[in-house]
């Protein structure tokens, strides 16, 4: 994604960092607007990428008036903590929580929303379920019930590899899978922040984090707006997880022709997507 697209928007950039579980350090940024904000958006990012990536969510919410916080997951982007590494997955949630907590001390008069891509819609899942004190709303991109690309076969393999190698790296290569845009396809194979291969661990603990979020996802009383794209082939089971949801108040769209990444999709279809999510977040204040 291009860096450069802080242009024209007036806003604020704060980079710092907290404490996670085991000490690890997390860094953080956030975005404000020059006016006084209405709500903050929690953004949780996704598998291998970081924080820095969502600049379209960026420059869409912060004119509207909202607060951007976003932290790297431990092992990705500048987070510390090995790479491409969790020793359970729940470990990602409680470093949420701490980040929510930390947000809910610096923003005490505005309603918060959670926003989680991907994988960050599995954590964002299970924080809401687990959580759900002082979460105004909760919207999940790229989401789903299964990970995809994990055949039997091979979650067999992981299985076996993680009690005797799971700091074992395997190359995985999803780039392709992101977006049809191939600008957005080129600077994420180039983004030296983004990690190309995986440890076995994290991905065991990704299918484990799947599996309990699908269990909790029906405690989650919340409203809750889903955006996928209908060519998704990271996550699957947009459709299923629209059963899983619950709540009274549900909003899932389902993009015809769209790939993982529906806020970095081509700029005709990532327009819709985003003026989607204004509107609904908007439309819950």
């Amino acid at each position: 994604m291009k860096h450069n697209m802080l242009v024209n928007i007036k806003m604020k950039h704060l980079e710092d960092s907290f404490t996670g579980v085991d000490n690890v350090k997390l860094y953080y940024q956030v975005w404000r607007p020059d006016d006084a904000p209405k709500a903050v958006v929690q953004v949780i990012h996704g598998y291998a990428e970081h924080s820095g990536r969502y600049m379209n969510v960026v420059n869409e919410l912060v004119p509207r008036g909202y607060v951007i916080y976003a932290a790297d997951h431990r092992g990705h982007g500048k987070s510390e903590g090995l790479q491409a590494y969790v020793e359970k997955f729940d470990i990602y949630v409680e470093d949420q929580k701490t980040f929510l907590d930390l947000i809910r001390e610096k923003e005490p008069n505005l309603p918060i929303f959670v926003l989680g891509h991907s994988m960050g819609a599995i954590i964002a899942r299970i924080l809401a379920a687990t959580y759900p004190d002082g979460i105004k709303g909760l919207v999940l991109s790229g989401a789903g019930t299964k990970v995809g690309g994990t055949n039997a076969f091979l979650k067999a393999i992981a299985k076996l590899l993680v009690l005797f190698a799971p700091k074992k790296r395997i190359g995985i290569d999803l780039s392709e899978q992101i977006s049809r845009d191939p600008e957005v396809v080129k600077a994420y194979q180039e983004d030296p922040l983004v990690f190309k291969k995986t440890t076995v661990r994290l991905g065991v603990e990704l299918l484990n984090g799947m599996k309990k979020a699908n269990k909790l996802t029906s405690q989650i009383t919340i409203p809750t707006l889903v955006q996928s794209g209908s060519e998704d082939k990271g996550i699957l089971g947009a459709k299923d997880l629209e059963k899983l949801l619950t709540m009274p108040d549900k909003t899932i769209k389902i993009y015809e022709g769209l790939y993982h990444e529906v806020y970095n999709e081509l700029e005709e279809d990532r327009k819709k997507v985003l003026k989607d999510l204004g509107d609904w977040l908007d439309s819950h204040l």
